[in-house]
């Protein structure tokens, strides 16, 4: 059995669930739901997303170019798939699994594989349906290895060829996708604006700045926090401190400190 699974927490997680179990567990570290996406299955596609991150956000590009290795050895394996093997592709609600869902299928198109998928937010679901509490998660990666090794057991489906059909087009038009922002709502994966979440993050600081009674700057940690655990997207601090960043630079924002590094400066909202 080949496991496709997208985020490199998630695949870390299913490495360990899956450790006893003769499988090989294909894992893409990169978030589809940002940055320039077209033709990401080619050398062209793969410079063009990381050279985009590597100039858009504040992180290490040692860091970026591990990334962009471990991307390229899963893009590999992926394409060295043979006819007869046996393939469960890991999902969830959010943009960047959908749309990894989605090429991988692209990808396979002319393959004979066996093709299941594990959607584990209706995975979660089901598993807590006799429970008093109720989980709900955001991507594969807040799952741990024992829900995990559960899901795999309990949750798999087969891909039938409708919907195998139906990723395969999807994929092929995100290959050809111009935008930088992708967003999963009401079932489809839609191309958005790169401002899609600036107000929400002018209203995050608004807020903490009323609760504090409009006392001068905020942390940008503070904020960005505010917008990862509140936010209906599945967002990332670097994306979500670009956008910061971008709104300082449009003048919808004030700062003090050092931009450099989202922990060095604080920001407030210009009315």
């Amino acid at each position: 059995m080949i496991h496709l699974i997208f985020g490199a927490a998630a695949t870390a997680s299913l490495k360990h669930a899956l450790r006893r179990k003769n499988h090989q567990v294909i894992g893409f570290p990169i978030d589809f739901s940002i940055g320039p996406i077209t033709n990401i299955h080619k050398e062209n596609g793969i410079h063009d997303y990381f050279s985009w991150l590597n100039s858009s956000f504040h992180t290490m590009w040692r860091y970026l170019e591990g990334d962009q290795t471990t991307y390229h050895h899963s893009l590999q394996k992926l394409l060295e798939i043979e006819d007869g093997e046996q393939v469960t592709i890991w999902t969830c609600e959010n943009t960047t699994e959908q749309i990894g869902l989605r090429i991988s299928c692209y990808l396979l198109i002319g393959k004979e594989v066996d093709l299941s998928y594990v959607n584990t937010f209706h995975a979660i679901n089901y598993y807590t349906k006799h429970m008093d509490v109720k989980i709900d998660i955001r991507q594969t990666a807040d799952c741990n290895a024992e829900q995990l090794t559960h899901f795999y057991e309990h949750s798999t489906y087969p891909i039938s060829e409708k919907m195998k059909n139906d990723y395969v087009r999807d994929g092929e038009k995100l290959l050809n996708s111009k935008s930088i922002v992708r967003t999963w709502r009401n079932g489809e994966i839609v191309d958005d604006v790169e401002t899609r979440d600036d107000s929400f993050i002018l209203d995050c600081a608004d807020r903490i700045h009323n609760e504090r009674g409009n006392q001068g700057f905020i942390n940008a940690t503070r904020v960005i926090g505010e917008v990862l655990g509140h936010s209906e997207q599945l967002l990332t601090d670097i994306w979500i401190e670009y956008r910061v960043r971008s709104l300082i630079h449009s003048n919808q924002l004030a700062y003090e400190g050092n931009l450099r590094a989202m922990r060095k400066y604080k920001i407030k909202v210009l009315h």
